[in-house]
């Protein structure tokens, strides 16, 4: 299997931003580690998509073809993903205690 493009959503991409402004504020090293960390497992799933399981009752069109990996080094964090034909979409970059169905409202 090739290896396929990850491309971070603009959503994925704040919620980067929250995540690392939110740690700097305590401890900015820290918050740079969790950040690289978080982008390269996602980075990772161009190589093996399937990692992350699929969710298993979408409740909606929008959650079709989700599927949600916990990163490694900081489980707390989940990554919201959908396999594309070309791409690898990160959708939203979540802590765990959020509920993150009501991230993709209704449909």
């Amino acid at each position: 299997m090739r290896n396929l493009h990850v491309f971070f959503t603009a959503l994925a991409e704040e919620d980067l931003d929250q995540i690392e402004d939110y740690i700097a504020a305590h401890d900015p090293a820290a918050a740079a580690r969790v950040r690289a960390a978080i982008v390269q497992q996602s980075l990772e799933l161009g190589a093996t998509p399937e990692k992350g399981m699929a969710l298993k009752a979408p409740r909606g069109n929008q959650e079709i073809g989700v599927r949600l990996w916990p990163v490694s080094r900081y489980h707390n964090y989940l990554v919201l993903y959908r396999i594309e034909p070309e791409r690898i979409r990160v959708l939203r970059i979540l802590h765990a205690a959020q509920d993150w169905t009501r991230f993709f409202g209704k449909s």
